[in-house]
């Protein structure tokens, strides 16, 4: 069954930076804000990785790897004439520094045309995003005019890593496809979009996830893939763990009903609603 899953809500741009975002350093030292997006095992192609609707916004896509020759990707929507922005970045510690830049995960960009460009890594730049209090470091910075349509960026593995894909600098919220690419209109004529059928995900796929490698939970009839929030959850990771593989609605609500900041962070960790 295919899965198309829109992916996307309003919440206090100001309060989400300050919990999740990472901020990306431009060269006149301004700092960007990037929505971030976690790329899945299932995301082994550009066809099956999500899509940026608006590829200008800025987005923050995490890639982890634990073995050679894995294949992670996503696509980026973009108009003619668009700033096609992408930076890589790793995080300032071990064991990513200190691997050589051979030893790192390639990416790959494709133009709607099918030309590809492989981003080349040229420099060990370091800065340091205040909100975490985490460093990291800029490996490669690519900029481009963009071509009208949908831009493929695929990342291959050559060992274990975890890396960072900023793409886009506009700081305002973005919406994410999983699924299918809309189809454009043939005609010029003005037509109502259809809505994309939301599919949703199984209970039974929630219970396969229920490891710390793979954590998914269910609060209010949504999906949430909680893996990258277990190490950096506030009260410790065991109560994140012990929610894996479960309906947490009634053990969030209990920690946190009405609380603005924890529901702002499970949000952003949304795969998309639970299939009834």
């Amino acid at each position: 069954m295919q899965e198309a899953v829109v992916s996307g809500s309003v919440f206090s741009v100001r309060k989400f930076l300050a919990a999740l975002l990472i901020l990306v350093a431009i060269g006149s030292g301004d700092a960007q804000a990037h929505q971030p997006v976690v790329l899945l095992d299932t995301d082994t192609s550009a066809a099956k990785g999500p899509l940026l609707v608006d590829g200008t916004v800025s987005f923050a896509i995490r890639a982890s790897f634990t073995k050679k020759a894995q294949k992670k990707a996503f696509r980026g929507q973009f108009n003619a004439g668009d700033a096609l922005t992408v930076q890589y970045l790793i995080a300032d510690k071990k064991p990513e520094n200190t691997l050589l830049t051979s030893a790192l995960p390639v990416l790959v960009i494709t133009s709607p045309t099918g030309k590809s460009v492989t981003v080349k890594m040229t420099e060990r730049t370091k800065f340091h995003e205040p909100f975490s209090r985490t460093n990291y470091l800029y490996l490669a910075r690519y900029s481009a005019v963009a071509q009208g349509g949908i831009y493929s960026f695929t990342i291959t593995s050559k060992g274990k890593a975890h890396i960072t894909v900023a793409v886009g600098d506009k700081e305002i919220f973005g919406a994410i496809l999983r699924g299918a690419a809309p189809t454009p209109t043939p005609t010029p004529t003005p037509t109502p979009t259809p809505t994309p059928t939301i599919t949703g995900y199984t209970m039974a796929q929630v219970k396969a996830n229920s490891s710390t490698k793979n954590c998914w939970a269910v609060v209010d009839g949504y999906v949430y893939n909680l893996t990258n929030w277990i190490n950096s959850h506030p009260g410790g990771s065991g109560a994140i763990v012990s929610l894996c593989g479960t309906d947490a609605t009634a053990a969030f609500k209990s920690k946190h009903e009405n609380q603005n900041r924890p529901a702002q962070t499970l949000d952003s960790y949304k795969l998309g609603p639970l299939q009834k």
